[in-house]
């Protein structure tokens, strides 16, 4: 991951126990989810994607984490914009993103920000990261305290690592930025943003569920691959009563790159095996063609259509799509 941005921008100008083996569903399954319990989470481009999601229906969604994204529509619709400030740092432009939010809130494209009050948000930037600098980190923190006066924001910014999702023991070392940009730094961001969302966990255990992949409706329209990941623990699948949380990928971190590597060795399951939590991982596809997309990055910038930021956006709606048919099982 050290220079897919600079790469994106490139492609974009020329035009141990654990899960078993993944099982196909056609259909996406209902379980007996707990709506309360409802949070997400992303990395980089996934973390634009997380708070996309969360501010957009913020009635849904009840809390975020964000590992080295940006605020709310900090790109505006502008690739120029994306991979500058709200990449590099400096001049965000928080009064106009503040004052966008509060629009698409009044005339019903996102959820009243009112939703936002009694959430938190968890924000991550590690020390040696520089492909996304701090201030965007800090701007999508003052953001969020712009907009929903009462959140709670706690901010990470001390842990030793570079450009990717901090994992115990699984993937490059903690200077390494490269497939399946996972660093094994003996700091689990996965247990504790979960453990800032969903308090109190209890103690993480082998991620013995199943791991499942279903259809992501819309993919096609929305970029997306025809399949995401869904882990389920075994009390979710007997029937009890489960929280839900979805974690985007970054760019390049994809099944279409690394296979289930980011599934299966982020962190997620072990906690959620343990704390009875569903976990959804959505799939973006890379494309070559307009619209282009070649490192497979979630839509933060609007490559799929200008209201990618709001409830109608595609890839919004094809995941609380599968949101809702997760949780469409009587409680």
């Amino acid at each position: 991951m050290k220079s897919y941005f600079v790469l994106l921008a490139a492609g974009l100008s020329l035009a141990g126990c654990g899960p078993t083996e993944p099982t196909a569903e056609t259909d996406i399954p209902a379980f007996n989810a707990d709506r309360s319990r409802i949070s997400v989470s992303g990395i980089s481009s996934g973390a634009y994607m997380a708070g996309q999601l969360h501010v957009a229906h913020s009635a849904t969604i009840h809390g975020a984490a964000l590992l080295a994204g940006g605020p709310y529509y900090c790109a505006e619709g502008s690739l120029q914009k994306g991979l500058g400030p709200c990449i590099k740092g400096g001049d965000t432009g928080l009064d106009g993103l503040a004052t966008y939010a509060d629009a698409m809130a009044k005339s019903g494209q996102i959820d009243a920000l009112d939703y936002l009050a009694d959430d938190t948000v968890w924000l991550f930037h590690g020390s040696r990261d520089v492909t996304v600098s701090g201030e965007v980190v800090k701007a999508a923190k003052e953001m969020y305290e712009r907009i929903a006066p009462g959140i709670r924001t706690v901010l990470v910014d001390d842990i030793d690592v570079t450009h990717g999702m901090p994992t115990i023991d699984k993937g490059v070392g903690c200077d390494e930025i490269k497939a399946p940009f996972l660093n094994a730094c003996g700091y689990d961001a996965a247990g504790t943003l979960l453990s800032v969302l969903h308090p109190p966990l209890a103690e993480r255990t082998a991620a013995t569920g199943e791991l499942r992949q279903i259809d992501q409706p819309g993919y096609d329209h929305a970029g997306m691959l025809e399949n995401a990941y869904l882990y389920v623990p075994a009390s979710c699948a007997a029937g009890e009563s489960c929280g839900v949380h979805i974690a985007f990928h970054g760019c390049q971190q994809s099944a279409e790159f690394i296979g289930d590597a980011f599934v299966r060795d982020a962190g997620y399951n072990e906690w959620a095996e343990s704390n009875r939590l569903l976990v959804l991982y959505p799939q973006v596809a890379s494309s070559k063609i307009a619209p282009m997309n070649p490192l497979g990055c979630w839509d933060w910038w609007g490559y799929t259509d200008e209201n990618y930021a709001t409830r109608s956006g595609a890839q919004i709606t094809s995941v609380m799509s599968m949101i809702g048919a997760l949780s469409a099982a009587d409680n």
